[in-house]
């Protein structure tokens, strides 16, 4: 109650009044509530719309006696919609249940993929080291013995890698089942609470002389909170997920097809639903709310899978159908907004992104309030490609204030708070304040630390940004050494071949041959050349530019005519694979340049 009264800017007692049932509650203090006791932002909007329908039948009784009259059956109607309310929650608790299920076996099959995946990775490692030591030994006499056994290793390893990939391919399948398996469930359960909610309209809207509740239930200042904590209770009896619950929940589900023809509800223009009559098959309608989710969840789907164009155009569509029926302040319009802007920037159109996030956070602080994640995360996403359009240092002054904001919002261990203080922290080392960007980098690593662990992901990438910034204000030494420690960590947390553990090698090497420590870097340098070069291809951007730094190390170490025959191989394959006028291209054929004029000068005299 009091955390609901600061919220919204009302006295506890005032907050009492509302939660009693003393007073009609304000929108203000409704909207409080519903962001101190519901985390999921999506369930929070459903319940908003919810809630506004049922604080405008409050506020006009009136509204609702017209409605009803003195019909003397409308208790009779009351206690059918009751019973209706108790039939549509057990079915909707099962749904919830199926779907508690389904997620586990999702996730329970997604784990299982990546350690097979990380298996079948070691496993052709293996392979590929015991075939060329079986070819070596095949061209020595006397080895026979040494030769049979590395056969033998062999074999093994490639039948281990089949059985591996077999059960890879049954942990994907079980997957994909799980995730079509969890969007017929998910359809279910929209249109489970869609009815529920029509019923909860139904007895909202009785007169005030309506009868009373049958003994034994009770009324409740939060009912919706009363099913949440329900159904979470019931979903905790839930076991791990295999294969026959798969097969169960799929002949449930087609039990359920067979037997029940649930009532179709649209939303009228006020929010109150009405029942219609069940829509035939090839007959158009307008997009239910749940279509609307599932064109969202597609959209979102797509950009993270990469295809950010795609993206922006459903987004697009989207935004209009949103607006049309939910209105153009709805959370799921806003929503939509958000998702098309971010797409954009992904896209590389980060200024047109930047334009479309500002008109958005106009929009957002008026209809959800300033301190609405969904508002802090405009916010911060604006910031963020306002830096990569190359204003670093409005964008870090941008990141501050959510970092600040977000510290008192959401508390100062929220991942989203530690994201805005990471994210203040490397614009502010882009724009030259690398020595406050390091010292930064290095508070958020203990906090990071402290919160999420060592082993996380992202404290892992900002103690590579401590570090590199360390590099950049000049303290190439000690960055080498935390870079070397961070490699340690990385091998074994991601793994040899994970992306960030070759770039914290290549700036570890790097670091160091800034150092001074020129032979050493050019040897770790040739190490991950030809680590990049099988992980990533001979062709890939970060596989030149370590071959340029391998062979600028080898020219500063005094190698310079080895220097020059290398730069020049590079400057011939960077110039058929980015072009002849890109920068990396025109400054390996400087140092080329340099280079072969060092090693043609004659050596000085004695």
């Amino acid at each position: 109650m009091t955390a609901a009264a600061k919220g919204a800017n009302y006295s506890t007692t005032q907050a009492g009044d509302f939660l009693s049932g003393r007073r009609v509650s304000e929108p203000a203090f409704v909207a409080a509530l519903l962001r101190i006791t519901v985390l999921d932002p999506r369930q929070r909007r459903a319940l908003q719309a919810d809630a506004d329908r049922l604080l405008h039948a409050a506020r006009n009784p009136q509204e609702r006696r017209e409605e009803h009259g003195g019909d003397s059956t409308l208790a009779g109607q009351l206690e059918r919609v009751r019973a209706q309310q108790v039939e549509t929650y057990e079915r909707l608790t099962r749904a919830l249940e199926q779907q508690a299920d389904l997620q586990e076996a999702a996730r329970n099959s997604a784990q299982l993929v990546m350690v097979l995946l990380s298996m079948i990775n070691t496993l052709a490692d293996r392979v590929r080291s015991l075939s060329t030591e079986r070819d070596g030994l095949a061209g020595r006499a006397g080895d026979r013995r040494e030769l049979e056994h590395t056969q033998r290793r062999l074999a093994r390893a490639l039948d281990q890698e089949r059985r591996a990939k077999e059960e890879l391919d049954r942990a994907r399948e079980k997957q994909r089942q799980a995730e079509d398996l969890a969007a017929r469930v998910q359809r279910r359960v929209d249109e489970l609470t869609d009815e529920l909610n029509r019923l909860r309209a139904d007895e909202a809207t009785a007169p005030d002389d309506a009868v009373p509740p049958p003994p034994g239930v009770t009324t409740s200042a939060d009912p919706v909170g009363d099913d949440i904590d329900q159904a979470l209770a019931r979903a905790t009896t839930v076991n791990d997920t295999d294969e026959e619950t798969l097969r169960r929940i799929t002949d449930e589900l087609q039990d359920t097809a067979e037997g029940e023809a649930p009532r179709g509800v649209l939303a009228l223009e006020d929010g109150r639903p009405a029942v219609v009559p069940d829509i035939q098959d090839n007959v158009p309608t307008n997009p239910s709310i749940s279509e609307l989710d599932a064109r969202h969840e597609h959209a979102y789907n797509l950009g993270e899978a990469g295809e950010y164009r795609t993206a922006v155009e459903l987004f697009a569509e989207l935004i209009a159908a949103s607006t049309r029926i939910l209105g153009p302040d709805h959370p799921d319009t806003l929503d939509a907004r958000h998702g098309h802007a971010v797409n954009l920037g992904k896209a590389d159109d980060h200024r047109q992104a930047v334009q479309l996030l500002a008109a958005l956070i106009a929009d957002s602080t008026r209809a959800l309030g300033s301190d609405h994640p969904d508002t802090l995360t405009a916010r911060h996403n604006h910031a963020f490609h306002l830096g990569e359009a190359g204003d670093r240092r409005e964008a870090a002054r941008l990141l501050a204030e959510v970092a600040t904001d977000r510290t008192r919002a959401l508390g100062p261990n929220h991942p989203n708070t530690l994201t805005a203080r990471h994210n203040h922290a490397a614009n502010l080392g882009e724009a030259g304040d690398r020595r406050e960007a390091a010292r930064l980098f290095a508070e958020l690593t203990t906090d990071r630390t402290r919160i999420l662990g060592p082993s996380h992901p992202d404290t892992l990438t900002t103690r590579h940004e401590h570090a590199y910034n360390l590099g950049k204000a000049g303290d190439r030494r000690e960055a080498a050494l935390l870079l070397a420690e961070l490699t340690t960590d990385r091998t074994r947390i991601l793994g040899p071949n994970h992306p960030a553990t070759l770039t914290t090698r290549h700036n570890h090497a790097f670091n160091l041959g800034r150092a001074g420590e020129r032979r050493e870097a050019a040897q770790l340098f040739a190490e991950l050349i030809a680590d990049r070069t099988r992980i990533l291809g001979p062709n890939h951007p970060a596989t030149l530019t370590t071959r340029h730094n391998h062979a600028f190390n080898l020219g500063e170490a005094g190698d310079h005519h080895e220097a020059a025959q290398l730069l020049a191989e590079v400057a011939t394959d960077r110039t058929r694979i980015l072009g002849p006028e890109h920068p990396n291209t025109l400054t390996t054929h400087r140092r080329q340049a340099h280079f072969a004029r060092l090693a043609s000068d004659p050596p000085p005299a004695r």
